[in-house]
């Protein structure tokens, strides 16, 4: 029978042995009947909003996967989360999707707005059963500003349009929608896209279905920070 160890981290335990921030909110499972260098499999659970800190958290533990653990062959990487910061979205999906290590995603309940990026990154896209994707126009915040000057709004205009050239080039390469279907779901709200799993593999985002989590050698679980 495979020992397992399981630990709670948020300002120790695996600082220790990777090294993460002080801040971080993870959890790790791994073998003991091993050592790390031995593995061959890994699966990391995102759960929550995409912002800055987490997504640095999320990149130095796939470094430290690659480095601790030379033989691992492939990295599953469970999705749970309604979007956030763009820029750090598009990190994510930068390093997902030059890893070292090949990383296939999996929607395991919501992957909405930004966190549709790291998904798209992935070599292989599956989705749960009853999973659900959110394809929509990137938003900028107006700093809770009622009045907006016209500097202020054209700034803001030109930040949306960034975004949405984001999502526009990356969902050219992970959907089969067209150039209307894209700028129709980039332009407003009522007109974005909520697919289940079955229309995401129809649209080609997703490939197939997974029934359940896959056990693995080492499991990392990076949620939102801990006050």
């Amino acid at each position: 029978m495979k020992k397992i160890f399981t630990t709670a981290v948020t300002l120790a335990g695996w600082l220790a042995a990777f090294m993460l921030p002080a801040d971080a909110a993870l959890s790790v499972t791994q073998r003991t009947d091993i050592r790390p260098a031995k593995f061959k499999s890994a699966r990391i659970i995102f759960n929550g909003d995409i912002t800055a800190n987490k997504s640095l958290e999320f990149i130095d533990a796939l470094d430290k996967l690659h480095y601790a653990s030379p033989g691992l062959k492939e990295i599953t990487l469970y999705i749970n989360s309604y979007g956030g910061d763009m820029d750090s979205g598009y990190l994510l999906y930068q390093a997902i999707k030059n890893a070292a290590i090949p990383i296939a995603a999996v929607n395991i309940s919501m992957t909405a707005s930004s966190a549709t990026l790291m998904y798209c990154a992935a070599k292989k896209r599956l989705a749960m059963p009853l999973a659900t994707f959110l394809l929509h126009p990137a938003a900028v915040e107006n700093l809770n500003r009622q009045y907006i000057k016209p500097d202020e709004l054209a700034s803001l205009k030109q930040l949306s349009n960034k975004g949405n050239v984001i999502f526009e080039q990356i969902y050219r390469q992970c959907t089969n929608l067209n150039d209307d279907e894209i700028a129709s779901l980039l332009a407003s709200e009522s007109t974005r896209l909520l697919l289940n799993a079955g229309q995401a593999i129809e649209r080609k985002m997703a490939e197939g279905i997974s029934e359940g989590l896959a056990q693995a050698d080492i499991s990392v679980i990076v949620t939102d920070d801990k006050a």
